[in-house]
Formats: C-alpha cells, structure tokens, sequence
C-alpha cells in the first residue's frame, strides 16, 4: 500500500474526497482565470484604497467590478471547499491527506487574505501571492485525485 491509500473500509470516504478535490481543482482554475481578468482588466474603485480584512472584503462583493465581486465569493467558496476537504481527510485518519489537504487549505487562505490585501492596495505583491497559493493549492489537490486511491479487495 502507498502511504495515501486508505485501509479498505474507508472506500467511500476517500471517494468524497476525491470528488472534493475535483471541485476544489475545477474551482481553483476558474478563480485563477477571474484573478487574472482582474488583475489586467478591472478597475479598483479609489475609494476601496486602505480597507482593513472584512471592509475589503464587502467592498469587493457590492462595490467591485463583476469580475472581482465573482472572484471574491469564489476565493470565500474554497474557504469552505478546503476545509471540507481537510475535514474528509481527518474522518479517514489518513495524516499525509490530512497533511495535504492542510498546506492546500493554507494556501486558499493565505491567497484569500492577500486578496482582500490586493483590494486595499492593489500591489503587485499580493497579486503575485494570491498565484503562487493558488498554484500550491492546485498542485495539493491533484495530488490527492490521483495519487489517494481506493483499496483494492484481496
């Protein structure tokens, strides 16, 4: 057995899984594109310059150009994929999932919080975070499509 392969009573747990990280992936890719858009299309509002964490956050959804109100709800939306994810990982007891999946919901979060860093002040910085973490992320979640597979019955 590989170190991801979970024993064989847990067939359907890592299936969940598995179709998690494949939401999270296909999630991943669009919310890279939207970042993209905006990073080269969108124009900030001037008012949103210096917003603190929630502030920049509200002022994305309701004040922002469509491209960043969707890549703003889709960024928060992988919150939550992530953490289903690890979540899925801790009910299979599987430590490298879990270890995996952990660094992947790192990653959505520190992009996330560097997003609602981009809004207040639109740096170059950010922008370049908010793709390196997406990238971690992506790398993380196919990881665990297809490297954690079922057990095979004996």
């Amino acid at each position: 057995m590989s170190a991801i392969t979970p024993a064989p009573n847990q067939r359907t747990g890592i299936a969940g899984l598995r179709a998690n990280s494949l939401a999270a992936l296909v999630m991943l890719v669009i919310e890279f594109a939207l970042g993209v858009v905006v990073n080269l299309y969108a124009m900030l509002p001037a008012a949103d310059a210096g917003k603190t964490l929630f502030s920049a956050l509200g002022a994305a959804v309701t004040d922002g150009p469509v491209a960043l109100t969707l890549h703003a709800l889709l960024g928060t939306l992988l919150l939550i994929t992530g953490i289903s994810a690890v979540v899925r990982a801790a009910f299979l007891r599987g430590g490298v999932l879990i270890t995996i999946t952990g660094v992947a919901l790192l990653a959505i979060l520190l992009a996330w919080l560097s997003g609602t860093r981009f809004v207040g002040d639109s740096g170059n910085g950010e922008s370049l975070i908010m793709a390196l973490a997406t990238g971690v992320a992506i790398i993380c979640y196919a990881t665990i499509l297809f490297g954690a597979t079922e057990p095979v019955d004996t």
